[in-house]
């Protein structure tokens, strides 16, 4: 009878333990389904605070329409785990909306009106092997009529995916176009050839000028300004020429208060050169903006140009016979960027020529973010020498690597003093701002607006040492003439600058936004192992491949030395030592296939220890704490008895 009642307990047990498990899951995707633990490295489930301060800060709806070809997904099992990876965090922002993202995901099934309504939207198909275009893209719709779209989401652009989202919400919510003030002694605007020039189409703004003024209201500041307006969102500064104190106070007190500026700085403007007058006054190649640049915590040493062997440009000189590294002429590629920062992530190629570099001073108070390095086969040139010499082959001669990188760009972040401690500059007559209108917010600069000493809010600045990246020459081709002109980019340069712009002129919460760490996991302890053992192989390997190369070349010396192959008696004591050297080299064979083999063996080993503790451990370990446990009840059970 007693089995009896122990089989009966024990069954009403597994049952009360179904039913609570089923209890408990249907109360947790009731009661908690908004609540999440996330615990990858990278929190790569868990929103930025920037995000979710730009959610809840939404008081009216937009919302998110992802074209998914779902139906042809299961054709591509990598897609179709990133494109659930990607509808996780667009719930994610759903949820933290409150009710303010609308998420819609639509499958453009072929030759549905679905696939129409995709493609009118603008999202860009994918060709398949079936033939079927491949639909991946989002459009965004604001409570004001504004519409964004993501023509196609990729994966290689995964680590961004929530800055470039919570961009898009900004983007649609905004009631009109940031403001861009643009402080340069160059004229972007109209380009070298003036304003006259300009409207009979002999002279073009900058490319980059024209991709900036598509996105902002931008706005050249006078040469003689004194102020800038409460309105400017940011500044673009483009080598600086001549400022007067109190425009450098102005920009001071722009930037302490929270202003963002993209600074263009360069000890060797090759650029200005291009609106030189014939037999006119030389013109300025060195920028000038060295107070506030010491008050950021940064220099950029005027008297120092920057080369670098492995970066430098192929150019063709007069009189040589084959192109020639031009070592100021830097070609910085994806080594070079700064792959965490949203404004170099992305980018392919950026040419910088004559460039300066950008280092941090003692005591600073700000943190300097390289965001585009030189390689470390780096040196320094004289800025007049390189104008004098000019010649690739010159400068090699000259050249001294020290072995460290440069910085030519940066991110500047944090506290900062103001450049002028000691009070605003003085100032009389037709440098004096203007008095503020009754009701308006006083100017920065403006005599009725109390001085900072210190920045209100960490500073946000990106300091790039070449005006030079600007230049089209460097980074644009101009293809037809009048109408029909377009300029085809070969460089990254123009979206590097609209990068560092669209970033800075964001919110602050935007700006905080981090990437993302990458989802895919690797077995970081195996590919360490084979990159070690690939070493010691590689060494091991050269040290046979050498001696097999010296066995063959005694071979061919003894075969020539005997006669062997001429028809010529080959001696006893010649013919022993060929057959040595030929065992030889049969072994030294064999060992180069066992050290290879004996590398895959230890690999694979290693692989399959890791997939046991992670896969098949864990189990086994919370089955025995099982087993272990339920002999312990019985143990109990039958003491009791």
């Amino acid at each position: 009878m007693a089995p009896t009642r122990v089989r009966i307990a024990g069954g009403l047990a597994l049952a009360l333990i179904a039913a609570l498990f089923l209890a408990v899951n249907l109360i947790a995707q009731v009661g908690f389904s908004g609540y999440r633990l996330d615990l990858t490295e990278n929190k790569l489930y868990t929103l930025s605070d920037g995000t979710r301060a730009i959610l809840e800060k939404l008081d009216e709806p937009v919302t998110l329409r992802l074209y998914h070809s779902a139906t042809l997904a299961n054709q591509f099992p990598s897609i179709k785990t990133f494109a659930g990876r990607v509808t996780e965090l667009l719930d994610a922002f759903r949820r933290a909306g409150h009710g303010n993202i609308r998420i819609e995901i639509i499958d453009p099934i072929p030759y549905t009106t679905a696939e129409d309504e995709a493609v009118a939207a603008g999202i860009r198909g994918n060709d398949t092997p079936s033939g079927d275009a491949f639909y991946f893209g989002l459009v965004g719709t604001g409570p004001i009529g504004g519409r964004e779209v993501m023509p196609v989401i990729t994966p290689d652009r995964e680590s961004f995916l929530e800055y470039d989202l919570a961009k898009m919400i900004v983007s649609l919510t905004a009631e009109h176009k940031p403001v861009l003030g643009v402080i340069s002694a160059l004229p972007l605007d109209v380009g070298f050839g003036g304003a006259m020039a300009a409207m009979r189409g002999q002279s073009h703004p900058f490319a980059v000028y024209s991709q900036l003024s598509e996105l902002y209201d931008v706005r050249m500041m006078s040469p003689d300004f004194v102020e800038i307006g409460a309105h400017i969102d940011m500044l673009l500064i483009a080598h600086p020429q001549k400022l007067k104190p109190q425009q450098l106070y102005a920009i001071d007190q722009f930037v302490l208060a929270g202003g963002r500026a993209v600074v263009l700085v360069d000890p060797n403007a090759e650029v200005v050169s291009q609106g030189a007058r014939p037999g006119g006054p030389p013109p300025q190649l060195a920028s000038d903006l060295d107070p506030l640049l010491a008050a950021w915590g940064v220099k950029v040493d005027p008297e120092q140009v920057i080369g670098d062997a492995r970066l430098a440009t192929k150019v063709t000189v007069a009189g040589s016979r084959r192109p020639l590294d031009y070592l100021v002429w830097l070609r910085a590629a994806k080594a070079n960027f700064n792959p965490d920062d949203i404004v170099t992530a992305s980018l392919s190629q950026v040419l910088f020529a004559t460039s300066g570099a950008i280092s941090t001073l003692d005591g600073a108070t700000t943190t300097v973010i390289p965001l585009i390095t030189t390689s470390t086969e780096a040196g320094v040139f004289n800025p007049v020498a390189v104008r004098v010499t000019g010649n690739p082959e010159d400068l090699a001669r000259m050249f001294k690597p020290e072995g460290h990188a440069f910085t030519l760009a940066a991110r500047i972040t944090g506290p900062a003093p103001t450049a002028f401690p000691e009070g605003p500059p003085k100032v009389t007559g037709e440098d004096a701002p203007n008095p503020t209108p009754e009701g308006s917010t006083p100017a920065f600069g403006a005599g009725d607006r109390p001085q900072l000493r210190e920045s209100a809010k960490p500073v946000n600045v990106v300091v790039i040492a070449d005006v030079d990246v600007l230049d089209d020459r460097l980074w644009v081709q101009e293809v037809g003439q009048g109408a029909e002109r377009s300029l085809v980019p070969v460089a990254d340069n123009g979206n590097f600058i609209v990068n560092a712009v669209e970033n800075l002129a964001g919110s602050a919460d935007l700006i905080a936004i981090r990437g993302r760490g990458p989802a895919s996991r690797p077995f970081t302890v195996v590919n360490d192992f084979k990159r070690a053992a690939e070493q010691k192989f590689m060494a091991r390997s050269e040290e046979l491949q050498a001696k097999l190369d010296a066995t063959q070349a005694r071979i061919v010396e003894l075969r020539r030395s005997g006669g062997a192959g001429n028809g010529a008696i080959v001696s006893a004591e010649t013919e022993k030592a060929l057959a040595d050297a030929r065992a030889e080299v049969a072994a030294t064979r064999r060992e180069l296939r066992e050290v290879q083999r004996n590398l895959n063996v230890d690999i694979e080993t290693l692989e399959s220890r890791l997939r046991f503790i992670n896969i098949g451990l864990v189990p086994l370990l919370v089955a025995g704490i099982a087993i272990v446990l339920s002999f312990a009840r019985l143990r109990r059970r039958r003491a009791r008895k």
